[in-house]
């Protein structure tokens, strides 16, 4: 007997969690061949498209889903991203319209549009104007509140954040789960006090949830209670080893207690290392790789600021840039992968968080590229996600500023407040086509610069590969 849609669409999904993509795919195409007309298959097939980062495709097919009669917000929203990655954007604005018009409550939706609203404009007036229309039909709807403040804190404005977050905790009655955003806009807005307040009463709530607990590290940091800290981030950093942001939580609280085994972890001279681009198959030197990259980019960026939740300020980040349909973009890991398995073949076994995971062999998680500005910069930051990190430059502005640093990356200054405050320790001067491969869980950031010409850059992580 023939597998009935459901079976198939479970296969598909089945493969998809599985992270094989392709065949999740081309399970989904032989659906659609069993039922060219239903478009919730349509819309499944979209959806895998836009994830693997076919989003040309991905577009026409959620509009023949949408051809059907099929009117579902879930539709609308794989249009709408995939829209955003084929540059389509006064489509996209439209179609997450549509989303909220369905949904008014999709908070998922509301963040998505004032971030694409935000980016494209640099207004935040016009990010928050969807969302404070939909609250002022539903004023007591603390999830879109928490949205509002949230757009808020990422277009520069923490002390705002924390007002509007401190208001939906009261209106709650005081609800627990609260507490953790009300610590981080705490924390963002300088009141570490209350910052340690409301993450105690998280705690006291969730005493076992991690993402609780790290908050709760981050404010004893932030008030310069080390030790403590030190406990709650190697606790975390044990129970969950991969995750970086625990492994940076930690040296930080090591660092201010003087601990020797931060030297340990933070080691420039041997996990801070440059290495040169080469040439992809295709390109006849590595000058005509470099140009056509630049080249490529420039054409692709097209943001006035930067996306939420992300190290850039004034300006702008290209996400997922080996998913777009260009062949110097996706080209980019085979160009650097010398130096990084240099790296790797250099760095060996050991007994700790970068080594003993070390088999030799790298994946590609994401790349992404950031132009900035005069004035723009890089806020320190990890990546939780990551095992190495690289930061590679490609075009690199002349300053006219006093600092002989500004637009170097620099490394060891914690992104998160610390008392006393700590400064950073390790400064690479950027050179062009040279990236710069250091440990996912190592603080860094860049120093502002200003001048007339933009800073250009590609930034990787990687995995050592399935375990």
């Amino acid at each position: 007997m023939a597998a009935s849609l459901k079976e198939l669409t479970d296969k598909a999904n089945a493969l998809k969690a599985a992270g094989r993509m392709a065949d999740a795919i081309a399970a989904h195409r032989q659906i659609v061949a069993l039922a060219p007309g239903n478009g919730v298959v349509l819309h499944n097939l979209a959806a895998a498209l836009g994830d693997a980062g076919q989003n040309r495709e991905a577009v026409d097919i959620a509009k023949r889903a949408l051809a059907t009669g099929l009117n579902a917000p879930e539709t609308w929203l794989v249009l709408a991203r995939s829209l955003v990655a084929v540059d389509l954007m006064a489509e996209a604005e439209d179609a997450f319209r549509k989303v909220l018009s369905l949904r008014p409550t999709d908070t998922v939706a509301h963040r998505e549009f004032a971030q694409l609203i935000w980016m494209r404009t640099g207004d935040v007036s016009k990010a928050l104007a969807p969302v404070t229309q939909a609250l002022t039909k539903l004023p007591n709807d603390l999830n879109l509140a928490l949205v509002r403040a949230h757009i808020l804190g990422q277009c520069g404005n923490p002390e705002a954040e924390y007002i509007e977050v401190a208001d939906v905790l009261r209106r709650s009655g005081g609800a627990a789960q609260l507490q953790v955003p009300a610590t981080n806009a705490a924390i963002a807005a300088g009141k570490f006090e209350a910052a340690l307040d409301h993450a105690r009463a998280g705690l006291k709530a969730f005493p076992s949830a991690p993402f609780v607990r790290q908050a709760y590290a981050r404010a004893l940091l932030a008030v310069g209670e080390a030790k403590e800290a030190a406990e709650i981030a190697g606790a975390l950093q044990a129970q969950f080893p991969r995750d970086q942001l625990y492994i940076a939580l930690l040296a930080t609280a090591w660092r201010l207690l003087s601990d020797e085994r931060y030297r340990q972890l933070y080691d420039y001279d041997t996990f801070v290392v440059p290495g040169e681009l080469a040439a992809p198959k295709g390109w006849a030197s590595r000058e005509a790789y470099l140009d056509d990259l630049i080249e490529a980019l420039d054409r692709h960026h097209q943001y006035e600021t930067h996306p939420f939740s992300q190290s850039v300020r004034h300006g702008s980040q290209l996400p997922s840039i080996t998913k777009i349909d260009e062949p110097a973009l996706r080209a980019y890991p085979e160009a650097a992968a010398g130096p990084i398995m240099r790296y790797i073949e250099k760095a060996g076994r050991g007994p700790d968080p970068l080594r003993s995971r070390n088999r030799g062999r790298f994946e590609v998680i994401t790349a992404w590229s950031v132009r900035l500005p005069s004035s723009g910069f890089h806020v320190d930051h990890v990546h939780s996600e990551g095992w190495l990190s690289s930061a590679c430059h490609l075009r690199i502005p002349e300053t006219d500023g006093p600092d002989p640093r500004a637009g170097w990356l620099k490394f060891g200054e914690p992104g998160i407040p610390t008392t006393p405050k700590l400064l950073p320790e390790h400064f690479v001067k950027p050179q062009k086509g040279v990236l710069v491969v250091f440990p996912s869980y190592m603080w860094h950031g860049t120093v502002p610069f200003s001048g007339k010409d933009t800073r250009l850059t590609v930034a990787i992580d990687i995995s050592p590969g399935k375990e």
